[in-house]
């Protein structure tokens, strides 16, 4: 077959994904939170529970305490795997109750983006699925339990719990790995510029970052885009 002479499609971070490399994809590897879910059951989580529970112990107001644990989760950084670690931060804040009923008290909050089933549906059989997140797999189980979502992937990988690191250029490899699969094959899509863009394609994974709430210049808006960029 000669080389192709379709105009190849933009990337959106600006890189260019050609006809022949779409071609060669195998795997699409997807982000969890504000990729195919948004942030409400997370935001709940972290800066509601918390807050009230840290409120609760230290008795003190609650916009006080919740100001106080952010500014532990900003001084801690998204680049530690205790950030991610519900019950690392119940131990260091000595809170009443247990993480699992944390999560419980919260997961009707858990909301999928309206275009996600769709695509996924038109992706399953097409392409092998897989869920790759940095959140830890207690959050993960939630969010598919509510959401249904772990029915159209052969895998559900967290690479915080699973592979005891965030999804740094290493857990990428190691995801190939897992695979069986060269990263040439694989296409990842995220929300995060380094963990779901950056971080891959050092590696030689295409990436595709998504930016939901069109806040910033790069990025695709939807998943449907995604599907044109497959599809050409």
């Amino acid at each position: 077959m000669g080389r192709p002479t379709e105009k190849p499609l933009r990337n959106p971070c600006g890189k260019w994904v050609t006809p022949q490399r779409a071609m060669e994809i195998k795997v699409i590897s997807f982000d969890l939170d504000g990729t195919l879910v948004d942030h409400s059951f997370a935001d709940a989580v972290w800066h509601e529970g918390m807050a009230e529970l840290y409120a609760q112990k230290q008795a003190i107001p609650l916009h006080e305490a919740r100001e106080r644990i952010i500014r532990s989760y900003s001084e801690m950084g998204d680049e530690a795997l205790q950030w991610y670690d519900l019950g690392y931060w119940f131990l260091r804040f000595q809170l009443p109750g247990s993480p699992h009923e944390l999560l419980q008290r919260y997961r009707d909050r858990v909301r999928m983006f309206g275009d996600v089933r769709d695509v996924l549906e038109r992706l399953r059989g097409r392409y092998r699925l897989v869920l790759f997140s940095n959140a830890c797999r207690d959050f993960m189980q939630v969010e598919l339990e509510e959401t249904g979502l772990d029915q159209y992937f052969e895998r559900t990988i967290s690479s915080v719990s699973d592979f005891k690191r965030v999804k740094d250029p290493q857990a990428y490899l190691k995801l190939s790995g897992l695979l069986k699969i060269p990263p040439r094959e694989i296409l990842h899509i995220g929300d995060h510029k380094k963990f779901d863009f950056s971080n891959p394609s050092t590696v030689g994974i295409n990436s595709i970052l998504i930016n939901r709430d069109g806040k910033r210049p790069e990025g695709i808006k939807d998943l449907k885009k995604l599907l044109e960029v497959l599809e050409g």
